[in-house]
């Protein structure tokens, strides 16, 4: 599925996939504390104490037995810095609606993102009350408790902070396998 989705979806030399198990996936209940800091938290409908209180580690390791961590990675400077935070975000968000879309297509029906980031699909801001759209709209990693750094450690990524000349967004694609 791999191959048929790097075909299809990821197609741009910026994205990367790995296949990656459940059981490499980290979860961290630190990683959850840390979004009270953001300045998001409460504010993004996608964000914490906004979305659902369950439990995301027992989801993803019990009911999904498939998964790709999704890589997209742009050159940056102090100059664009803040335009490719939001695009990559943007770009990464909705290559995995796509990935979803070609699942359910292809008979996954209760296949899953998770972005990377806050979400920044509406161009407006987002709507803290009710979400603009509640179909498109995926929650972060990290607000699900997934230590996206240990997880990419896992398979292979080392990310490094401050980070350099280039900024990686990472998502996570889980399906059961048919």
């Amino acid at each position: 599925m791999k191959n048929k989705l790097k075909k299809e979806v990821f197609t741009n030399d910026n994205f990367e996939v790995i296949e990656i198990s459940t059981s490499q996936i980290i979860f961290e209940e630190r990683v959850r504390l840390k979004c009270f800091y953001c300045n998001k938290y409460n504010h993004k409908w996608t964000c914490p104490p906004k979305i659902p209180a369950l439990n995301y580690e027992s989801i993803i390791r019990n009911e999904y037995s498939k998964g790709l961590l999704v890589k997209y990675k742009e050159n940056i400077n102090e100059d664009n810095f803040e335009q490719v935070r939001n695009s990559t975000t943007v770009k990464l968000h909705q290559a995995l609606l796509k990935a979803e879309k070609f699942l359910y297509e292809n008979n996954n029906t209760l296949v899953l993102s998770f972005i990377g980031g806050s979400c920044k699909l509406c161009k407006n801001g987002c709507n803290p009350e009710k979400c603009n759209n509640p179909q498109l709209a995926r929650i972060p990693m990290e607000a699900a408790g997934i230590n996206v750094v240990k997880t990419a450690q896992n398979v292979g990524y080392d990310i490094v902070f401050p980070i350099g000349d280039s900024l990686s967004r990472y998502g996570l694609l889980l399906w059961e396998e048919q």
